[in-house]
């Protein structure tokens, strides 16, 4: 199946560039049922295997972001309004743990907090937010009239370098970031998608990255050492089309009662939405798209202090495309004479 072109970038040509690295943030996620986070059920696929991402971004001129904090080490001790107990279903707190806040672990690294101008929430969710007091300053994309694909985004540094994107729906005001990573004429991007997509398998398949004949490197090693028949995955495909995203994300406070805001689903229409932009921005050659809790890269890219400004010369992005399907071989089986 031949894919479809994805909307045009159109993102401003820069020679300024910034050093991003991912941080594991030491949030254990394990045993939250994945029914209660997406459709349809897959067999085998039955429990959350995760942890949370975050991001330290470092400006050539010294300034320094971090983007999400994952949780706070003493997450029983959130604040009365957060509600955790009541809002998050008891199975997904059963095994959760926290080692430690990420500023410890920035800190054992020598990095002095004080050096940071500014931590950058994808969205309020517990999980994100981490352990930080702070004025909370609000995005207001009105005053902006850039637009990277179809995303409303702001010129956080003013030289093409870091954007913020607009990205609601998961939660209320959640937003994306691109840290540009390759200069132009050549330009890379690492888009970093928050919580608007959870599950690679929310994202692909697309038109503009349809399932291959051919998947490599193999996402089922045990079956295939080095390349991997695509049609062993054609159980899974919605409406028997190589060209949908597998999952869909449903809202896992469904039923109970809290406040809106505290939904896993604040506004399903403007998700939908959203992540369509992502998928679209998904499939362009110039970007590497990181999921906050995307655990399929864990082990194949580099953690901080190392940065992932070499994605594109390392083929990271191509080695992880399609790694996700190893949590859907449960309901896969490969060919006889293999």
């Amino acid at each position: 199946m031949s894919a479809e072109p994805p909307p045009p970038f159109n993102v401003p040509a820069s020679a300024t560039t910034v050093k991003i690295s991912v941080i594991d943030s030491t949030v254990s996620l394990p045993g939250a049922p994945c029914s209660i986070l997406w459709s349809p059920t897959i067999k085998g696929f039955d429990r959350l295997k995760a942890g949370t991402w975050c991001f330290l971004i470092e400006h050539p001129s010294g300034r320094k972001l971090i983007y999400d904090l994952g949780c706070r080490k003493d997450w029983e001790n959130l604040p009365p309004a957060v509600n955790l107990k009541q809002n998050i279903p008891a199975d997904a707190l059963a095994y959760f743990r926290v080692e430690k806040n990420v500023a410890e672990i920035l800190t054992e690294g020598g990095v002095d907090l004080h050096d940071i101008e500014g931590v950058i929430w994808s969205h309020f969710h517990f999980d994100h937010t981490g352990d930080v007091s702070t004025t909370v300053q609000e995005m207001d994309f009105s005053e902006s009239d850039l637009r990277l694909g179809r995303f409303e985004a702001i010129d956080y540094f003013g030289d093409r370098s870091f954007y913020i994107l607009n990205s609601p729906g998961h939660a209320v005001g959640h937003i994306n970031a691109l840290a540009r990573t390759h200069a132009s004429p050549s330009p890379g991007f690492i888009h970093l998608c928050g919580d608007t997509v959870h599950h690679a398998g929310e994202m692909r398949p697309t038109p503009f990255q349809p399932l291959p004949d051919s998947i490599e490197p193999s996402p089922v090693p045990r079956w295939y050492a080095t390349t991997c028949p695509g049609h062993i995955f054609e159980p899974l495909l919605r409406n028997g089309s190589k060209s949908e995203h597998i999952l869909e994300s449903i809202d896992y406070a469904a039923g109970l009662d809290i406040e809106r805001k505290f939904a896993g689903i604040y506004d399903d229409v403007a998700l939908k939405e959203s992540v369509c932009k992502t998928e679209e921005l998904d499939a362009d050659d110039d970007v590497f798209t990181i999921m906050a809790h995307d655990w399929s890269l864990k082990g194949v890219i580099p953690e901080w202090p190392e940065s992932l400004n070499k994605w594109r010369e390392r083929r990271w992005e191509q080695e992880t495309r399609w790694k996700f399907l190893e949590d859907f071989q449960g309901a896969c089986s490969p060919q006889p004479d293999s």
